[in-house]
């Protein structure tokens, strides 16, 4: 499973672009017209940066990577997935019933930060729980 993932490293990586994505996010949020980019187009960019910064952290590798996170990591796939899709259904249920024809649905984009997010919190959790033999 290790030979799968990207190297430690590219934690850090991800970590500096979601820095530049926030710092860029409040650039724009403060002064839309700061930059020669249209500030629309500047969000776009940046949630894509954002979403690139969370799936280089979620994939790289811990620093010392044992074979039972290949388990938990698989584990934590099977938890956010149908989490995701929990989601999907509920929150489409939620609009057509509030808004009626006004009704907007959840972007991809939505599901996928949803789902990496989930996969890696549950991971994370697995992870630091200490099991006790019986």
């Amino acid at each position: 499973m290790t030979k799968n993932l990207l190297p430690h490293y590219w934690r850090k990586v991800s970590v500096g672009l979601f820095v530049f994505a926030i710092a860029g996010w409040i650039l724009n949020t403060a002064k839309p017209g700061l930059l020669s980019i249209e500030p629309f187009l500047l969000g776009y960019i940046l949630k894509i940066m954002f979403f690139l910064s969370l799936l280089l952290f979620v994939f790289a590798q811990e620093k010392k990577e044992a074979e039972r996170y290949a388990q938990l990591r698989i584990k934590s796939l099977f938890t956010a997935v149908p989490a995701a899709g929990f989601l999907l259904v509920f929150e489409f249920f939620a609009e057509v019933l509030f808004e009626g024809k006004n009704a907007e649905t959840t972007s991809g984009y939505e599901i996928m930060v949803f789902i990496l997010l989930m996969y890696y919190l549950s991971f994370y959790i697995r992870k630091n729980v200490k099991t006790v033999a019986a």
